[in-house]
């Protein structure tokens, strides 16, 4: 099966009693393996692991479609520490961006313009009256 530029292959070998080996790969057009999945499965097996991995495939590509969720950031409404104070400060006079800091504390974009504000890093923000 050919998707876009990737093309996939699988193969299988084996049979009778013995384990069929599986190999599912696809590669580029210059033949580069992109994915793969291998594995054994017992003939006796074939029709439940068949079954399992056609459900979970499904799952994955349905979740995949689907927006993400924003989540909340780890830190956000809890009480800033002396360390995380410090951290914020130093992070920001070293020039490190909204998003880093974001990430690296665990805030909200807003809160960390809250904070650095809170701290006189940043003067407070125009009021709209």
């Amino acid at each position: 099966m050919t998707a876009g530029s990737i093309s996939y292959h699988i193969t299988a070998a084996g049979g009778g009693e013995e384990p069929i080996d599986l190999v599912l790969a696809g590669r580029d057009r210059e033949g580069r393996v992109l994915s793969s999945l291998t594995g054994e499965i017992r003939p006796a097996d074939l029709a439940e692991v068949t079954e399992l991995v056609t459900s979970t495939l499904a799952g994955l590509l349905a979740v995949r479609h689907q927006p993400a969720a924003r989540r909340r950031p780890g830190n956000q409404g809890a009480r800033w520490s002396a360390e995380d104070d410090e951290r914020l400060v130093q992070r920001h006079r070293e020039g490190a961006p909204e998003r880093v800091l974001m990430a690296e504390l665990g805030r909200t974009r807003g809160g960390i313009r809250a904070r650095l504000e809170h701290l006189g890093e940043l003067p407070p923000a125009d009021t709209v009256t």
